[in-house]
């Protein structure tokens, strides 16, 4: 049985019509069951109101999905809260599921990688999620298999199971018995972890994706990516809520759309191709990125 899809979308209707699109482009939609959480409109953000109402338009229209069903928050959650919501209420339901945002176009065979990956990897609770993007990266003389494993999952198009998502302690109390592991959670999953995991408990984010990644880190557990990306954010164009107009991440998008897929013959991390995928949260590359922010407004 495929996993369900779960999508979160707010205020950018065309964003999520590309999303869509991308998504019927898959021969597993028809045969897949799509929920869509719409959050609502932000107080004192003028004709925003208006914007949401479009997408929750468009979003009742949708069809060509097994099922699709619609939930319309009255209140502006955040995307934080919409997703612990709910991707809760979907795992509890269904015991897996492929989560994406808004943002985020998929290729041909992102729903076909996806549910290989939930079935091959499903007993295996050293595999805390399979993820569609990955970052562009070196791969090393020899190397034949189409996917590798990685510390610090992505956010950008990604599966779990329930076991794997009820394990997460999302309110991190007390929180001074975490402060010593700020150093190793950097080295584990880049140069930013802690700070972002800091600024959450300060207040200054409501990331979710960083709560998640410090739970893997505790469990010292791994996700699988794909040599080729099966997605490309499009939320680098100044219209989202979390995301700036420039990206230091670079990837090399799916065109090719195989159905079969190469796994590696253990649950480890190959150091070479850590390295290079880590490259892109080192020290050096986020001044680069933070100077670029400025440049690009």
């Amino acid at each position: 049985m495929l996993a369900p899809i779960i999508l979160f979308a707010f205020n950018r209707l065309t964003a999520l019509q590309q999303t869509i699109a991308s998504l019927l482009a898959n021969d597993e939609a028809r045969d897949s069951v799509l929920y869509v959480y719409v959050d609502g409109a932000r107080l004192n953000h003028e004709g925003e109101d208006m914007k949401v109402q479009e997408v929750r338009d468009y979003v009742s229209s949708i069809r060509g999905f097994k099922e699709v069903h619609t939930d319309f928050s009255d209140e502006n959650r955040g995307l934080g809260a919409s997703i612990l919501r709910g991707v809760t209420e979907v795992m509890h339901k269904h015991g897996r599921a492929i989560v994406l945002e808004d943002d985020l176009v998929l290729s041909p065979n992102f729903l076909c990688f996806m549910n290989h990956g939930l079935e091959r990897y499903a007993k295996e609770t050293r595999v805390f999620s399979i993820c569609g993007y990955s970052n562009q990266v070196k791969v090393p003389s020899g190397y034949t298999a189409d996917t590798y494993f990685c510390t610090r999952s992505s956010s950008w198009g990604w599966a779990t199971w329930a076991d794997r998502w009820d394990s997460v302690d999302w309110e991190l109390k007390p929180w001074d018995k975490y402060r010593p592991h700020a150093a190793a959670f950097n080295r584990w999953g880049g140069s930013d972890c802690w700070k972002m995991l800091r600024d959450w408990h300060d207040g200054r984010n409501q990331s979710w994706a960083i709560r998640y990644c410090f739970n893997q880190f505790l469990q010292n557990k791994l996700s699988l990516f794909p040599i080729i990306s099966k997605v490309d954010n499009r939320g680098f164009d100044g219209e989202g809520t979390n995301c700036k107009k420039w990206s230091r991440f670079k990837f090399v998008f799916d065109t090719v759309g195989k159905r079969v897929f190469t796994y590696p013959n253990e649950i480890t991390i190959h150091p070479q191709l850590y390295k290079s995928a880590m490259s892109y949260h080192s020290i050096m590359m986020r001044i680069w990125s933070r100077l670029m922010y400025y440049i690009k407004g």
